[in-house]
């Protein structure tokens, strides 16, 4: 059986964001607008909430500081590559870092479409990897399901659907 080596991993990780780049050409259903801050309540499992998508990204970020990975992970939706790719492939992609530092920059714009709610987030990454200096600022998007008839509970629960980072 083939192992994927530390550069299949590698290249798996830094191909992803790509997925999402490709995901924000898609058309807008409607026009941005702010939205408002309401408390963030959690859950036990990756303590995510139906509330505010920056206190979200900031959790994520938080996670991903403390080398809480698995918790991080969960917090992506799962119809994305990174949650796709599973725990294992998350995990180690995220050693290749020897100090990350995330941050949210700005207020949260929400678009709605066909009972889906998209969340985008600025956001600005940095810190060490594999022993370089990196600073990428983008956007954090995140979904979930409108409050509509057959959205469960689980469903309303912001989860990250991409990240867009360009080079600063």
């Amino acid at each position: 059986m083939h192992r994927p080596g530390r550069q299949d991993v590698m290249l798996a990780f830094l191909l992803l964001p790509l997925c999402g780049l490709l995901a924000a050409c898609a058309p807008e259903a409607t026009k941005p607008e702010p939205q408002p801050a309401p408390a963030a309540a959690t859950t036990p499992r990756g303590g995510v909430s139906a509330g505010d998508p920056a206190s979200i990204s900031e959790r994520y970020f938080h996670r991903l500081e403390t080398g809480a990975f698995d918790q991080a992970y969960d917090i992506w939706a799962t119809d994305t590559p990174t949650h796709e790719g599973g725990r294992d492939l998350f995990a180690t992609s995220m050693l290749a870092y020897q100090s990350f530092d995330g941050e949210v920059t700005g207020a949260a714009r929400t678009e709605g479409a066909a009972g889906t709610l998209y969340a985008k987030v600025p956001i600005r990454v940095s810190g060490t990897r594999r022993g370089e200096p990196f600073s990428h600022a983008g956007t954090m998007t995140l979904k979930r399901c409108n409050d509509v008839p057959g959205c469960s509970e689980q469903a309303r629960h912001w989860r990250i659907h991409a990240i867009d980072l360009d080079r600063e």
